[in-house]
């Protein structure tokens, strides 16, 4: 659309300016033109909201849980110092999702609109950025600066609307993809505006320092960002260098290159060090151990797949079945290399001639460089890392359309960019549809995938959160069908089983996952609960006391286990459990409650009452532990103190009849006859049958009648 506005603009124009009116049409189309990039960017920012306009609304997603919605950490965004301690590589990042938190708590709704602007102004910094490229020394009288503006929004145009970007944009949590892209071009914008005005020191100094701080912030937000001093010797080698290749010490420009090489160092050793070359063991869905080679070889044929994915965006997925390669020779492999490496030996070779299509080259591997290279990552390919490298592949498309079609096949050309335009932003929205919540993007990751078995397990812990227990265990069995190894779906299908009240099942899942880890505490914890549920104390002690074992500092643990003992009638080591678990756990009110319970068995109602007050002053409205402490205190004969907790009681619920009566009954106590006839009345009228109410009244009537 812009393409066409701005190629129908020229054509009024210059059919216009003739004659004796020439000067003034040209000062009006300078006039015209100045607007051009503000319409521009109208249009970028109308696309972007009309095709994620359907992505509000989407839900949660995967990583967004343990990262946003369940991170306790992000909860005040003024403790800068807590979430500086938590990632400083991604301190940025948390921080923005932290300040969303504060304005809007989980509305997914705000997520989802910053997600969005930070992908707009990306699209627009693409643009920029493409724009002064052609304003460099090597490409300003090239025959394509002429179309530079149109270029350049062609190229945000296609990054806006690319469907690959929805794992950046919609998918929550990959903020920090799209947001360290972010820094990333403002980073090599200001760094090219900094070579452009070098006979204004002041502007170069304002530059240098927008190019210096974006570059910090960037390394703030995520470790693609290492990368920045190498795109800027790349941005130097292809457009800013004008002479022969010459390191020359005296120059600044060195000086400053050379400067921020050795801070990007300093960082890197100072954030990371060589473990993370470390092999990773087998995971649940990776059989295999991920060593840096292996890894390496499997990224010929991931980043032969990301490119695939930028020409023909379909069947997108946002957890790929993806085997790890152990052999290079295999054909798969040795072709991904050779395309690869025809890719890049062309980018040398055509670099004195097409200097736009070697930039892209280099720029694509060298932004992919810190997520498939050396480094095992456990997932070998995820579409959020094409994000930041895919810009190198819109600035080609962009300029060789021009190039090729332009001069001698406008129309072409036009309808050629207006329809991939077009068919990715409707891929883009249909995209969308997929992430609208859990089940949906599962079930299309299954469609992809039917071979893995993540994807059964987690749409069966989605059933579970749903209570929907039928279908969670159907496809934790599917899962197991697919790893037979898969402890994960053992754990949680046992967890079904026992919601379907199959507690056989229950512990036969249980044990088969201890089978496969001795060492894994949930399913001893979980086979524990349901030998309790069987009325198994001792089974359910030897899992707890299994469990403790893995993990001794683990409250809940001994909780449980003091549970078992309480109901063994080992009350003296149910209280030594109870006191473990509040060690641990100064804040655990059942703990507390619990062991006041056993205190008050063994009579020691003192010690009782104290547990009572320590678990009311951290839930202080919980009636059973009220009621707990008020039958305590009336056991003990503090009437007047149960009195009010049993007043408590009633403001929190009127209709429980026991509690009137066991006010009434205190009240009685104290000789309060006429208090404690209201209380016995009130009982009765809420249950005529309740005995004890009517005991209680007749004596009091007969009381107040001997006028006693």
């Amino acid at each position: 659309m812009v393409l066409l506005g701005i190629y129908m603009a020229k054509k009024k124009v210059k059919a216009k300016t003739t004659g004796t009116s020439k000067k003034k049409k040209d000062h009006f189309f300078r006039g015209y033109e100045a607007y051009v990039p503000f319409i521009g960017i109208g249009i970028i920012f109308l696309l972007g909201i009309l095709i994620y306009a359907n992505s509000f609304a989407g839900a949660f997603h995967f990583d967004d849980l343990n990262n946003i919605v369940d991170n306790k950490k992000l909860r005040d965004f003024t403790d800068v110092e807590g979430i500086w301690r938590m990632s400083q590589r991604r301190f940025l990042a948390y921080y923005s999702f932290a300040l969303n938190y504060h304005y809007g708590e989980l509305n997914v709704w705000g997520y989802h609109l910053v997600n969005l602007f930070i992908h707009l102004m990306n699209a627009c910094l693409v643009g920029w950025m493409t724009l002064l490229l052609f304003k460099t020394p090597s490409l300003k009288a090239n025959s394509l600066a002429k179309h530079s503006l149109a270029i350049s929004f062609c190229a945000a145009l296609l990054f806006v609307s690319h469907p690959l970007a929805t794992q950046s944009v919609t998918y929550i949590v990959q903020r920090m993809a799209s947001m360290v892209s972010m820094f990333y071009l403002l980073t090599m914008v200001f760094y090219i505006k900094t070579r452009l005005v070098e006979n204004n020191k002041g502007q170069q100094f304002l530059f240098v320092t927008l190019a210096v701080l974006s570059a910090l912030m960037a390394m703030m937000t995520k470790e693609n960002a290492f990368t920045i001093p190498f795109a800027i010797v790349l941005l130097e080698v292809c457009f800013l260098q004008t002479r022969s290749f010459k390191v020359d010490f005296k120059d600044y420009r060195v000086h400053l290159v050379i400067g921020a090489f050795l801070l990007t160092v300093a960082i890197v050793l100072m954030n990371f060090s060589l473990s993370i070359f470390n092999p990773i063991p087998p995971g649940i869905d990776h059989p295999y151990v991920l060593t840096p080679m292996n890894y390496f070889i499997t990224q010929f044929s991931v980043i032969a797949k990301y490119i695939q994915l930028l020409i023909l965006p379909i069947n997108l997925n946002v957890d790929y079945d993806y085997r790890v390669v152990e052999n290079f020779f295999e054909i798969k492999t040795v072709l991904s290399f050779l395309f690869l490496g025809g890719l890049l030996s062309a980018a040398v070779l055509l670099f004195k001639k097409h200097k736009l299509f070697s930039f892209g080259v280099f720029w694509f591997f060298l932004t992919l460089a810190i997520e498939s290279s050396f480094v095992p990552i456990a997932d070998v390919i995820f579409e959020h890392r094409t994000y930041l490298p895919s810009v190198g592949f819109f600035i080609i498309v962009s300029a060789y359309v021009f190039h090729f079609l332009w001069d001698k096949h406008k129309p072409i050309g036009i309808a050629l960019l207006v329809l991939i335009i077009g068919i990715n932003s409707f891929l883009t929205y249909q995209r969308n549809k997929v992430w609208k919540d859990e089940v949906s993007l599962l079930e299309d990751v299954i469609s992809k995938s039917p071979n893995k078995a993540r994807p059964y397990v987690n749409l069966g812990a989605v059933y579970m959160d749903r209570g929907e227990w039928d279908l969670a265990a159907t496809n934790f069995s599917k899962g197991i069908s697919v790893n037979p190894n898969y402890l994960d779906a053992y754990n949680n299908r046992g967890a079904a089983y026992t919601n379907l009240n199959k507690l056989e099942l229950a512990i036969s899942d249980y044990s088969k996952a201890i089978e496969i880890n001795p060492k894994y505490v949930g399913a001893y914890y979980n086979r524990g609960i349901t030998y309790a549920n069987l009325r198994q104390w001792d089974n359910a002690i030897a899992d707890y006391s299994a469990a403790i074992e893995f993990s001794p500092n683990n409250a809940q643990l001994f909780f449980n286990r003091g549970n078992a003992y309480m109901q063994l009638q080992a009350l003296d080591q149910a209280i030594k459990e109870y006191t473990q678990a509040i060690a641990l756990d100064p804040n655990y009110v059942s703990a507390y409650n619990n062991r006041g319970i056993v205190y008050g068995r063994l009579n020691q109602l003192p010690n009782a009452i104290t547990d009572f007050t320590s678990a009311l002053s951290l839930q202080p409205n919980a009636y059973n532990i009220l009621e707990q402490r008020a039958l305590a205190l009336a056991n003990s004969g503090q009437w007047a103190t149960a009195i009010n907790d049993f007043s408590r009681m009633i403001e929190i619920n009127a209709q429980n009849p026991n509690v009137l009566y066991n006010r009434g009954y205190s009240y009685e106590n104290l000789g309060q006859w006429q208090s404690a006839l209201t209380d016995y009345d009130r009982a009765l009228s809420i249950n005529p049958n309740h005995t004890k109410a009517q005991a209680g009244r007749n004596y009091v009537i007969a009381k107040i009648r001997l006028g006693n």
